[in-house]
């Protein structure tokens, strides 16, 4: 399915907020797929419909999961809204025909990040928490970051979730963890060097 189609679709099946979310987060992820030599089209395609999910109520996501067979960890069940990164790759497939395994992981962990992050899933997540409609304190500092630096940009971007989070009273997904701890490690393992 071509990205002009696909965009029709999620404009039907989306708010409109959402849908210029979407819209956003495509346009600032081939920006950084440029930027940074990953796959502009898949950026494209993956940044276009990262929140394709959204188009289902959140106090839902639990019992689709269940009927779809979508396991949930336990910090899901307590925030089920993560789960609209698992229930994305259902409707990746299901809706718009996606069945590369790279656009697929990259919608999957958009939301938690995760360790052994592939090019183009750093490049989803940070468009999708960089993309010109988001506004927090230290956005335009991470904006400026990411044309120069990805990793860099991603540790930023996981303590800044990680902060946020512990100062809402929520919990932390492993996988964000995870990607975090692997960043500061291959941090220690250079200067070592």
């Amino acid at each position: 399915m071509d990205l002009g189609t696909m965009e029709k679709m999620l404009e039907k099946s989306l708010q409109p907020k959402r849908f210029q979310h979407s819209v956003a987060v495509r346009d600032t992820a081939v920006i950084l797929a440029r930027r940074y030599g990953a796959d502009e089209h898949k950026a494209a395609t993956a940044g276009l419909i990262h929140d394709c999910a959204r188009k289902l109520p959140k106090t839902e996501y639990v019992a689709v999961c269940a009927k779809l067979g979508i396991p949930v960890d336990e910090v899901e069940r307590h925030q089920p809204i993560l789960l609209h990164a698992k229930l994305g790759v259902h409707f990746a497939r299901e809706d718009f025909g996606v069945t590369d395994p790279e656009i697929l992981d990259a919608i999957r962990y958009h939301t938690t990040g995760r360790a052994h992050m592939t090019l183009l899933a750093k490049v989803i997540y940070l468009a999708d928490l960089l993309e010109p409609h988001r506004d927090f304190a230290t956005v335009e500092e991470m904006r400026r970051q990411a044309e120069t630096d990805l990793d860099g940009t991603l540790l930023a971007a996981y303590g800044n979730t990680m902060a946020y989070l512990i100062g809402q009273h929520l919990l932390i997904h492993p996988d964000c963890l995870a990607g975090y701890n692997e960043l500061v490690m291959q941090r220690l393992d250079k200067k070592r060097e």
